[in-house]
């Protein structure tokens, strides 16, 4: 597990994820040239229920894997 620290909206928070999953947030930002921050900022605008932050990032993740191999675009 990697931790990582961000700080979203003036709030310091942290956040452990398996190495693989960072792989595909870090992917992500560097092909929207964005932040960490921004995009945990994006999702808890998306976000319809009520998940903790590693949740909601690993889910990104598996939806954004599932988007490619299904041909739709992040």
């Amino acid at each position: 597990m990697i931790k990582r620290s961000v700080v979203v909206q003036g709030h310091a928070t942290s956040v452990r994820l398996e190495p693989q999953f960072w792989e595909v947030i870090d992917a992500f930002c560097a092909s929207q040239n964005i932040s960490l921050s921004q995009l945990i900022i994006s999702l808890e605008k998306q976000q319809q229920t009520q998940q903790n932050l590693a949740s909601q990032l690993r889910v990104f993740c598996l939806e954004s894997v599932m988007g490619k191999l299904t041909n739709k675009a992040f």
